[in-house]
């Protein structure tokens, strides 16, 4: 387990995003603790961004970091006037995005877009479909943060069909059986709670069950113990 204080945990992350091409850390401050109750390894980021891309790069980049057991992302998104389209662009962009995109059924997918804010509704076969439209309308210039309230068609899983997923995931990638992870199902919700070995075994664990058929939402409460 990462013991490292709360100093280092910040010196760490502030090293990771400064060695991130994409991210502009001059715009970023990071405190630990700041505004939680717990301070260990709960890290809380504040400032401005350029886009929404770039925050969410920046929460990725920092969560990978030994010794981050949470996030609170308090990014603001601020685009330059010159690169900021209306509502009705950023609506047309977002739609023509979706369409075109072969993973997507856009057919069966509404957007609204109110002061950047882009609204995502509508029903789908997988998570994983709703999970890329999310991410294509990410990068678009002009998105302030996206609100997904699409629906996931499949079945309900069970408990043994998740740890399957898991387990046939780090099969592939050659590491332990997720037998360590417990799994709590609450309709098409899931819940991952325990230890992980590194953050790649971690990623593939959430990847796997954000991806398997039924599952609607994943949430996060593993903890990275390398």
């Amino acid at each position: 387990m990462d013991n490292r204080s709360d100093e280092a945990l910040l010196e760490a992350i502030r090293d990771e995003l400064s060695s991130d091409a994409r991210i502009d850390q001059s715009q970023i401050d990071v405190g630990v603790g700041v505004g939680v109750g717990v301070a260990d390894g709960v890290v809380t980021l504040v400032g401005t961004v350029g886009s929404y891309a770039e925050k969410l790069v920046v929460e990725e980049t920092a969560s990978t970091v030994a010794g981050v057991h949470d996030l609170v992302n308090d990014l603001e998104v601020k685009h330059p006037v010159a690169a900021h389209p209306n509502d009705g662009t950023l609506h047309q962009l977002a739609q023509q995005l979706l369409i075109w995109d072969a993973i997507v059924p856009a057919a069966d997918l509404t957007v609204k877009v109110e002061d950047g804010w882009i609204e995502l509704s509508g029903q789908v076969d997988l998570a994983s479909q709703a999970n890329e439209a999310e991410r294509l309308l990410a990068r678009l210039t002009g998105v302030r943060g996206i609100t997904s309230r699409i629906t996931v068609a499949e079945p309900d899983l069970t408990p043994d069909q998740v740890r399957h997923a898991m387990n046939q995931a780090l099969q592939r990638r050659a590491a332990h059986r997720a037998n360590h992870i417990d799994v709590i199902i609450d309709g098409r919700s899931v819940t991952l709670r325990g230890p992980t070995q590194s953050q790649q075994e971690k990623t593939a664990i959430l990847g796997a069950v954000g991806h398997a058929p039924g599952v609607d939402e994943v949430h996060d409460e593993l903890r990275t113990d390398s």
